[in-house]
């Protein structure tokens, strides 16, 4: 599952457990993907009062791709909670600022391209179609003329 072949921006971000918490909230795993194209652990939330809102450098849309030394690039939703959970004060977090942003345009592509008939299969207007479609608009207007008159000549 590909992110897109742009490159992202990694950083290193060490954040201090404060009393409000680590102050964001994260989506994704390989159980649970949050975006199709990416199994990735995705930061969905900057609570204000937290470390991560005090810090300024997690952003909401980043993917966390280590947590204290740790890979979780392809890892359960689960094993990710656990690491922050289990991580202590100090959480050193390696980071791809933007890359739901990245991963949702390459599901955007994809959803495009598997949404595009192949050649010979288009479901377009073709010649015959839009004959078909005009004949249709000309007997439905032939039919009302039809009953008009008739009604009208009932009614003479």
């Amino acid at each position: 599952m590909a992110e897109t072949s742009v490159e992202l921006e990694e950083e290193k971000i060490e954040l201090l457990r404060g009393d409000k918490g680590l102050g964001f909230n994260i989506k994704g795993g390989i159980d649970q993907p949050h975006i199709s194209t990416s199994e990735g652990i995705f930061v969905t939330k900057i609570r204000e009062d937290g470390a991560a809102a005090v810090d300024g450098r997690l952003q909401k849309g980043d993917r966390i791709l280590e947590i204290n030394g740790t890979d979780v690039t392809r890892v359960q939703h689960s094993i990710a909670v656990d690491l922050f959970l289990s991580a202590g004060d100090k959480v050193v977090l390696v980071v791809r600022h933007g890359a739901e942003e990245a991963a949702q345009k390459e599901e955007d592509l994809q959803k495009g391209d598997a949404e595009k008939p192949l050649p010979g299969d288009e479901d377009d207007k073709s010649d015959g179609n839009k004959l078909f479609g005009a004949i249709g608009g000309i007997v439905v207007t032939v039919g009302v003329v039809l009953i008009a008159f008739y009604i009208w000549k009932r009614a003479n």
